[in-house]
Formats: C-alpha cells, structure tokens, sequence
C-alpha cells in the first residue's frame, strides 16, 4: 500500500491510535478485544524497531505492513462502537469529549431530550417526520432500522431477514463517534426516507428494488465519516502533497466502504440474493448515485434540474403536451427519472433538519455546530487555512448562519417536493415555520 506520509511520521501514526486506545479504551475492551490490541503492540514495537536499526527500509516498511495503519484504525473504530452501543451517539460523544477534553460550543449544552423513550416502536413512530433520534442507543437504531424494511412489505426482496440484519449492525459498526455524521444521522436520513415513501406517490412511482436500495444508501452515506467536510480534506492532501481527486472526496469514501463492508463478509452480500445480474447492477448504481447524491456541490445542479422537471411534469399534467414537456417530464416508466428522484430524495432527506419541529431542528443544528467548530480546531492544528464561517461565535450569527441555510438551500429543494408530492408539502411548511421563529429569535 503506497503512504503518502513518511516512515517516521507513518510509525508515530500507528503509535498515536494505539496509545489512545491504551489510555482511553483497554479498561472497557473485552478479552478478545485486549488480546487484538497485544498483538497490534507487539507488531508496532518490532517494526518500529526493525525500522530504527535498519533491519527494514521505508520501502519495506511500506510493503509490508502498508495497511497496519489503516488496520488499526477500524479496529478502534469498531471497538469504539462495541464499548458505545448500547449508548446513544450523543451520549458517546459526550463521553470521549470529557475523555479528550475537547472543548464545547455553547449551544451543545443547548440541546433539549426530553422525549419519552418508547418500549416498541411502531408504524406511527417511524412515520413521524419529527421523530426524537438522540434517545435511542445504536443498538436500538440498527434495530429500528431493520423494522423500516419489514413495514415496507416487500415481498419482491428475497434477502433474509438475518442477512439484513447482519449488514445493518455492520454499518452501525463502522460509523464513528462524532457529534453530527454518525448512524443517528443516517438512520435519521433512512426513516424520513421511508415515512416520504408511504405517505406520498413516490410508492407508487419507483419499485421495490428501488426503494429498498436508497434506503440502505441512506443507512450507509456516511459511513466512516469523521466529522470533516470535502474542503477539510482538499486542503490537508494539498498541505501535506497527497495525490487525491477533488471531487466528492468524502462521498466516494463513503461508497468504497459500503462495498468493502459486502466484499469482506459473504453473510453481508445482500447482492446474491437477487434474481439475476440486472438486478444487481440496478441496485448497485442506485445505491452509488444516492450517495454521490448527498454531495453538497451538486445541490445547486440538481434543484435547478429538479425545478425544470417539475414544471413541465406540471404542464402535462395540466394537459400542455408537446415532445420538449414529454421528454422533460417525469415518468415512472423511465427508468432514470426513478433513479433521480430517489436521489433527490436522498440528498433533501440528508439536509432535512429544518422539516423539523423547532426544538428538534436545533437539536441536530446544535450538534453540527459542534461538528464545523471541531473542524476549524483540526485545521488550524495542520497549519492549513481555518474555514472562518465554520467557528462558532455567537448566539446571533449562528441563528443567522441557520436561515441563510434554511432559507437558500433546504426550502427551494423541499418545496418542489411538495409539488411533485403534494402529501410531504407540509415539510416546506414547517421549515418557513421554524424561518419565522429564527426570525423573532434575531430580533431579540
């Protein structure tokens, strides 16, 4: 594996994560997880000292144990969500911040969870587009994740209960402990996804494989994420000289490690439980596209697609029909209009919290505030410029920071929603709602 750091810095690298997990996880990792973390000291102590008295050289170094790094990393990935799963994200990150003494932005201590805790949850529940995530652990929302598909009732879909069930717990294990991008949010994306579904024509328009394929896109559009955005990454490749492709860094990363997550476990390959090879490409393309989808540098591209669209699928509707509105149009029989509306779906659904009911929507604003601010901490740590609108000042400029997003982004895109389907026109509504208290809130 080629590294674009140098020996030295590689072998701190390695030393860094695993002297985290010493002093922050080892008391809590169980038998089998502190005889891995052995292991992986033994092997850090003898390369590292291979390295030292020249026994190896940096290109032996990079050969051989070239995915150490990248190894030790998912271990503490994953160790970090079996030592949290049965804590709610926001409960652990609240943990490993008092652990790392990461400082917090005011309005984190903001966020309001006064919701019940339900004992089952049921249909209405997962229909509720105001739904309270941040009080189910991971294990109770891959849980709830998997109960989306058996309320869905698609018969057409021959994977086994158990295999989906497997996959799922999979992707809630390779999410990190972020304060926004973790499997809160993706399931939070999954299940306004599927209440959009049954409440509305969108049932009606794409099939089974299709609907079942952007939901599993959503549950892993951000897998790994570790609460950096696609400008964090550009400029540290470019700081510290590292060949990598501009566009949609995260959002290809995302994709890689969903396939590697099937690739690695044949009882994750959901794949082989379809008919035939068409099926299998279909859903692979949407399950790729949706995520490239939740790229915020296509959002303009496609809501000005998106506007053009809905006009004309309006005017044929209204009985204007000619070659231009009918090629332009929306129809259920082409298959990449389904394909684009499910995208749509699930980049409005990734940036949905002002759908919300207000305290909610600040609930997820609070924590992405936390996330932005993080972010510029990092920055300024490898010397690269800060992202200034991403730190957090003042009550005043973050709720203005929160219309102009709400406002210029989220609305546009939900309200041609709404007149594609009229059944979800109610979340544009509360989204002008929750403009008019950020309103009166600026006022004060």
């Amino acid at each position: 594996m080629q590294n674009n750091k140098s020996a030295t810095e590689y072998l701190d690298s390695i030393g860094q994560q695993l002297d985290f997990i010493d002093q922050y996880y080892i008391q809590q990792a169980d038998q089998n997880d502190a005889q891995v973390i052995q292991k992986f000291k033994k092997v850090y102590k003898y390369i590292d000292e291979a390295y030292k008295s020249n026994f190896i050289n940096d290109d032996g170094l990079f050969s051989v144990y070239g995915f150490f790094l990248q190894t030790v990393k998912k271990f503490k990935r994953k160790l970090e969500n079996r030592i949290y799963y049965d804590k709610t994200d926001y409960e652990a990150t609240l943990e490993k911040f008092e652990r790392t003494q990461t400082k917090l932005v005011p309005v984190y201590k903001d966020l309001i969870l006064e919701a019940q805790k339900q004992e089952r949850i049921d249909l209405e529940t997962l229909l509720d587009s105001n739904m309270i995530h941040h009080i189910y652990t991971k294990k109770e929302l891959g849980q709830f994740a998997l109960q989306l598909f058996d309320f869905l009732n698609l018969d057409q879909i021959k994977v086994p209960k158990e295999i989906l069930g497997d996959l799922i717990n999979e992707i809630v294990m390779n999410y990190n402990v972020v304060p926004y991008h973790n499997f809160t949010h993706a399931f939070q994306l999954s299940q306004l996804l599927f209440s959009c579904y049954m409440k509305s024509d969108l049932k009606k328009f794409c099939n089974q494989l299709e609907i079942f394929s952007a939901i599993l896109a959503g549950l892993g559009h951000d897998l790994n994420h570790k609460g950096v955005n696609n400008m964090y990454k550009i400029k540290k490749s470019k700081k510290f000289n590292i060949l990598t492709s501009e566009i949609a860094v995260l959002e290809n990363m995302h994709c890689a490690t969903f396939f590697n997550i099937i690739q690695l476990n044949r009882k994750h390959d959901f794949f082989q439980y379809m008919s035939n090879d068409e099926e299998k490409n279909l859903a692979k393309r949407l399950i790729i596209t949706s995520i490239l989808a939740t790229d915020m540098s296509k959002h303009a591209k496609l809501l000005a697609k998106l506007q053009k669209r809905v006009e004309c699928s309006k005017q044929f509707d209204q009985g204007q029909k000619n070659d231009l509105i009918d090629m332009q149009r929306f129809s259920n029989d082409r298959l990449e209009d389904r394909i684009f509306i499910l995208n749509i779906m699930v980049h409005a659904c990734d940036i949905s919290n002002p759908t919300m009911k207000f305290n909610n929507y600040m609930n997820w604003s609070y924590l992405l505030t936390q996330e932005f601010n993080d972010q510029t901490i990092k920055e300024a740590k490898i010397g690269v410029d800060v992202t200034g609108f991403l730190i957090y000042k003042d009550k005043p400029t973050y709720y203005g920071g929160q219309m102009f997003f709400s406002k210029s982004l989220v609305l546009p895109l939900w309200v041609q929603i709404g007149e594609l389907y009229p059944e979800l026109k109610y979340l544009s509504e509360e989204i002008n709602k929750n403009l008019e208290i950020l309103q009166q809130k600026l006022k004060q």
